[in-house]
């Protein structure tokens, strides 16, 4: 028989508040996934595949405002991302490319400018 956790699941904190619901499949997160705190609040919404995140997500303080939200694919960020301070203040926004920073960011503030996100090629001269 196999033991592997499959189909959807309800986690619950030890005061019958939900701490997190979402679906199995071959004992691996798969499909929509929901996180809260202790105070019902939701903490984190996001999509899995395979056991990885894969989609787009977001992330809540405990007083219900954005942390963060983004696109994961194959468990690494890739595409637009923002992040906030708990007042509400924008802290980070750019663009993630296989999980490194690439192009114009804007943090704390400031324009910040980093490298394609492209792995290092070396170009041999041709003659």
């Amino acid at each position: 028989m196999n033991n592997q956790e499959e189909g959807p699941f309800l986690d619950y904190y030890e005061n019958g508040q939900l701490r997190q619901k979402g679906a199995y499949n071959d004992g691996r997160k798969n499909g929509p996934v929901e996180l809260y705190y202790e105070n019902g609040q939701l903490k984190l919404k996001g999509t899995y595949n395979d056991g990885r995140k894969d989609g787009p997500y977001e992330k809540y303080y405990e007083n219900g405002q954005l942390n963060a939200k983004g696109t994961y694919k194959d468990g690494k960020r890739d595409g637009p991302f923002e992040s906030y301070l708990e007042d509400g203040r924008l802290l980070e926004r750019g663009i993630y490319y296989v999980g490194e920073k690439c192009g114009e960011w804007i943090e704390d503030g400031r324009t910040v400018t980093h490298g394609p996100g492209l792995p290092d090629v070396e170009i041999e001269a041709q003659n």
